[in-house]
């Protein structure tokens, strides 16, 4: 008896017959199956990397952490051994040449703020260009106004050009592209103020220097001459000692050298013990009374030393905040140009750190 013929199954195309599939097929299909299942997980990570967000927010904080500790380092001294010499006007002037570096780093910690708020608000990209151009065309363009020298470095015609660019950005990092060159003219101008700040402190660490030795040089001078005449004694009690351990030679050399010795000692060519003990003691004496003259200018010695550490204090805190002011503008405008560039800022976790790894190639940096 013949079984019943059978029709395979029609799925709407073509009919598949289970019986006359290839053995391989059935090995794949667990495989298909695999790749099947994992399709919507692929293209849930394709949306998420399209759809992801920039995170911006370093840019500001690494930039106001950075302008923070230029301040921490540049908080007044008090001046206590060199209070007299505060009004000079080259310390005057020195104080005035860090005012346009002070509003300089004020700007730009604003900038980058705005700039983050611009990028985390819910508008569209093409809106976030408009703010973009919106803040170079209002706030910036003040700044120009009010500050005269800024026009060698950035022109008002230069500044019409990066808003345009930004107006018409089709993209938020498009628009920080287009407004790039106002952040390298704000660095350029930058540079010219700090150099300008180590030329004013090096003209008020000289004229300091000056003043301070100017005032102590008699007292100096004192010391010195005191110090060789003690110095003279240590070598004649040095002379008188090794010619009673047998040195004759040693003799002649302290009456060549030290005429109250020489008295003491007589003409005799062999000094008698007496002679010799008060030669010994005239020597000793003279040492101990030098010795207390000097002690007596140690107290305004001391005055001197405290006006040369305070000085340098002074000094080293004026060259290192002009230092981190510098490296501050160029890391902003580095930082800058890599998130125009859709290259995401590093969190400041060792604001220090950053700063001390930049020192050594800031100065050469080209951007």
């Amino acid at each position: 008896m013949h079984e019943p013929e059978t029709r395979p199954p029609f799925t709407g195309r073509c009919p598949i017959d289970i019986r006359r599939q290839s053995p391989f097929r059935g090995a794949l299909a667990p495989r298909v199956l695999l790749v099947l299942a994992a399709l919507p997980v692929l293209a849930g990570c394709a949306s998420f990397k399209a759809s992801r967000r920039l995170d911006v927010s370093p840019f500001a904080q690494n930039t106001v952490g950075l302008i923070g500790e230029v301040q921490r380092v540049n908080k007044p001294l008090e001046w206590v051994y060199l209070k007299k010499y505060e009004s000079l006007p080259v310390v005057l002037d020195a104080r005035r040449a860090y005012a346009p570096a002070r509003e300089l780093l004020r700007g730009v910690a604003i900038y980058s703020t705005q700039i983050v708020s611009i990028y985390e608000s819910p508008l569209s990209d093409s809106r976030r260009s408009q703010e973009v151009a919106r803040y170079l065309d209002e706030s910036i363009r003040a700044r120009l106004r009010d500050n005269p020298r800024a026009d060698a470095f950035l022109t008002q015609a230069d500044l019409d050009k990066a808003v345009q660019g930004a107006r018409s950005a089709p993209t938020f990092m498009a628009a920080l592209g287009a407004a790039q060159p106002v952040v390298s003219a704000a660095l350029a101008y930058g540079n010219q103020v700090y150099d300008e700040m180590d030329l004013a402190i090096g003209k008020a660490d000289n004229e300091l220097v000056a003043r301070i030795e100017a005032d102590f040089a008699s007292l100096k001078s004192e010391r010195e001459k005191l110090e060789r005449m003690q110095l003279s004694g240590i070598t004649s009690y040095r002379l008188l000692t090794e010619y009673r351990l047998g040195n004759n030679a040693a003799l002649d050399s302290l009456r060549a050298a030290d005429a109250e010795a020489a008295e003491a000692l007589g003409a005799a060519k062999k000094p008698t013990a007496a002679a010799l003990d008060a030669a010994e003691k005239q020597i000793m004496e003279r040492v101990d009374t030098i010795g207390q003259m000097h002690a007596h200018l140690d107290p305004q010695f001391e005055i001197y030393k405290a006006e040369q550490g305070e000085l340098d204090q002074l000094r080293s805190q004026a060259r290192e905040a002009a230092r981190l002011g510098r490296i501050t503008l160029i890391m902003w405008a580095r930082s800058h140009k890599n998130l125009a560039a859709g290259i995401a800022v590093p969190a400041a976790i060792d604001v220090m750190g950053m700063v001390k790894s930049a020192a050594g190639s800031a100065k050469g940096a080209i951007l």
